[in-house]
């Protein structure tokens, strides 16, 4: 029986880095091309008047368009709960994960917003880094630990100039003599 269903769109970086690397030249060889080299770039920025100017041109007309189509070919994905296992769903694979199978859950520790689910010996079963959603993992946590009995352990990791929040989620009954570790 299905408990709970969750869609969201997930950042692929196997689908961003060569898809904004291809785009950035693109980009540049359409500029270069069009205005004559890199002199008739630099002259067609300077008759603009100002950099705030040329800011807001390269924001709309370079910047907008790469982040809808950015948006657009991310993978969307849907995970079903049930009273045994998860699926997980997107356009490529279905994963099915049974709640017995996992051993513990890192968030925001290989990656920020990414939250990854391993197994017994620590392989990662399945990575979730919803695009613009973080709440969305909050969500996935708490549907999980309904059915797996987690103890909690908290820190912070650095992400630039930002501290943000670290959790590791360990099977309870995996664990013993755990007293730093608080409950889930």
């Amino acid at each position: 029986m299905k408990n709970k269903t969750l869609e969201f769109k997930q950042n692929d970086l196997k689908r961003n880095i060569p898809f904004a690397i291809i785009y950035c030249i693109t980009v540049f060889v359409i500029c270069y091309s069009y205005f004559g080299g890199l002199i008739g770039m630099a002259n067609a920025l300077n008759h603009l008047g100002s950099a705030k100017a040329a800011g807001l041109l390269v924001g709309l007309a370079i910047l907008a368009p790469f982040f809808i189509i950015l948006r657009l070919i991310m993978p969307k994905v849907k995970i079903d709960f049930f009273s045994e296992k998860i699926i997980i769903t997107n356009k490529q694979t279905k994963k099915e994960i049974a709640y017995q199978e996992i051993h513990a859950m890192q968030l925001n520790i290989t990656n920020f917003n990414r939250l990854d689910i391993l197994g017994q010996r620590n392989e990662i079963l399945f990575h979730i880094q919803p695009q613009n959603q973080p709440e969305i993992l909050a969500q996935i946590i708490g549907e999980i630990a309904k059915h797996v009995a987690f103890v909690k352990q908290q820190g912070s990791k650095k992400y630039f100039t930002t501290n943000v929040p670290t959790a590791i989620y360990v099977r309870k009954d995996e664990l013993l003599g755990a007293e730093h570790l608080s409950t889930f």
